[in-house]
């Protein structure tokens, strides 16, 4: 059984979606978890990001399950911003252990050249740039410690197989994976693991809007690159989170640098 006791965690993007589903699942296991989220709308975006309402709301479920759990008003943009929510971490809680580097965006060009310079350069500061963002200002605090930690970054099967026309969200994607890999050669020798989830399509707000949607209907026409049906089940937000909880625990404690492909098989065809 995963036991998470006495870790302290943070969590970005946590205010709902898989963010909010890691941060319990977390949290239901012992972890004392700092959940972070911009909480109010994204310019350039055609569909509603978190409030501080829903992040409220993350604290609450957490609470309800048992867990310890404080919020802090993040934009991953904004190192000084995560800097404080770590030191957060580490009054309220007496230290890090787990980062869950999970904010992102999702926007819908009609094909990658056409992307506008906006919708490119928030795509990469907020996916890209603030997972950089987060690491750098998690590992000192993890490396304090003394006692190793896990740091997961949330991708995308954009990492994996192409997809048409969203090709900014791709490049993201792929950028973590150099990213971790990096991160994981240079932390192995403080017992610090760096590892990615990539799930497919996952019921959640940023893929269950009227412009995803639209995207998800128009784009097939392209290559037919989106004829990617899940022989299994379309996935939850839950089924990403228990990938990542298990990533953080011991059980997955000489997995680093790996990327976990959660899809339901999805790109295998």
């Amino acid at each position: 059984m995963i036991d998470l006791t006495g870790q302290v965690a943070l969590v970005t993007g946590a205010a709902r979606g898989i963010g909010r589903a890691t941060a319990v699942a977390l949290a239901e296991v012992g972890a004392a978890v700092v959940v972070t989220d911009i909480a109010r709308q994204v310019d350039g975006l055609t569909y509603g990001t978190a409030t501080g309402d829903d992040l409220a709301s993350t604290v609450a479920a957490i609470e309800t399950a048992g867990g310890r759990a404080v919020s802090a008003v993040v934009d991953v943009r904004d190192h000084a911003a995560l800097v404080s929510a770590v030191e957060q971490a580490e009054s309220a809680f007496g230290g890090l252990d787990i980062v869950v580097a999970n904010a992102g965006v999702a926007s819908w060009p009609t094909s990658t050249w056409q992307a506008t310079p906006e919708q490119w350069q928030t795509m990469i500061d907020v996916v890209l740039t603030g997972t950089w963002n987060t690491c750098r200002a998690a590992i000192p605090a993890i490396l304090r410690t003394g006692r190793g930690g896990s740091i997961v970054m949330v991708g995308s099967t954009a990492a994996v197989k192409p997809l048409p026309t969203i090709g900014h969200y791709a490049a993201a994607k792929n950028g973590l994976v150099g990213l971790l890999k990096s991160l994981a050669l240079e932390l192995a020798a403080a017992s610090i693991r760096v590892n990615a989830v990539h799930p497919g399509g996952t019921g959640t707000e940023m893929t269950q809007n009227p412009a995803a949607e639209h995207w998800q209907a128009t784009a097939h026409g392209v290559a037919g690159a989106l004829e990617l049906p899940m022989p299994i089940h379309r996935m939850e937000a839950i089924d990403v989170a228990y990938a990542v909880r298990w990533l953080c625990s011991s059980e997955a404690r000489y997995i680093t640098g790996a990327q976990i492909v959660l899809d339901a098989g999805a790109t295998l065809q």
